[in-house]
């Protein structure tokens, strides 16, 4: 069995699964972060709000002329000698100063509509900047992750091209001894040997295990500790 083409192709797979976990939390990253919904939450409720008092201080002001005119009909009628009853008299002049403090109240009430209003805008200006520039970063580290994800997949592409010429070699046998051996052992079917020991669990090597370990050809050498084939250069 040709235990150095094993390792190559562990190699492989090793960088095979790292580009597809990479992958993977690059699509998580991919769309909108909750920061950035958030923030766009905020400014559209902000801006709602604005709406909302804007048409307060037109629907006070509205209000405010419909008094008006009211309120000089009313004086009009008083003044035109119409109105001779004492008892009418007083009740018109008591409806005019109602009128009148009506539309004092509604005069404020535009005047305050506009005010919080102002404050309002000045606030939603702030966010819509602070949403503004980080939607500009956003789009860039969208574009980053885009083009990783594309690097990536050619990575992925070629590493998969340097596979299957190591798997037509190694034949059937040794590839189902790899395959289950790496579904028992985490995904790591060959270990290499470094400095005397098991480069998977690091257990220290007898010297004849790790002669034997350098032969290219013939029946695997296992590590006495987690049972993965031995490779040593």
């Amino acid at each position: 069995m040709d235990i150095a083409k094993l390792y190559e192709l562990q190699k492989i797979d090793a960088n095979m699964l790292k580009v597809r976990r990479r992958v993977a939390q690059i699509r998580q990253q991919q769309g909108e972060s909750n920061e950035l919904k958030e923030a766009g939450a905020v400014a559209t409720a902000t801006q709602a709000e604005q709406e909302q008092l804007r048409a307060a201080e037109r629907s006070a002001e509205l209000t405010s002329q419909q008094l008006a005119r009211r309120i000089q009909d009313a004086e009009q009628r008083l003044m035109s000698g119409e109105v001779r009853n004492p008892k009418e008299l007083e009740s018109l002049q008591s409806s005019i100063e109602s009128l009148k403090r009506q539309r004092t109240g509604a005069e404020e009430a535009a005047i305050a509509a506009l005010q919080r209003g102002e404050e309002v805008t000045t606030r939603l200006l702030r966010e819509q900047e602070i949403l503004a520039e980080m939607e500009r970063s956003w789009q860039a580290e969208q574009e980053n992750l885009t083009q990783e994800e594309n690097k990536l997949k050619r990575i992925y592409a070629q590493l998969k091209q340097q596979r299957q010429p190591i798997v037509d070699r190694l034949g059937g046998p040794a590839m189902e001894l790899y395959t289950q051996l790496g579904t028992r052992k985490a995904g790591v079917a060959v270990a290499a040997v470094k400095n005397g020991t098991c480069g998977a669990c690091n257990v220290s090597l007898p010297t004849g295990i790790i002669s034997s370990a350098r032969a290219d050809e013939g029946d695997p050498v296992y590590c006495p500790s987690c049972g993965r084939i031995l490779y040593s250069a």
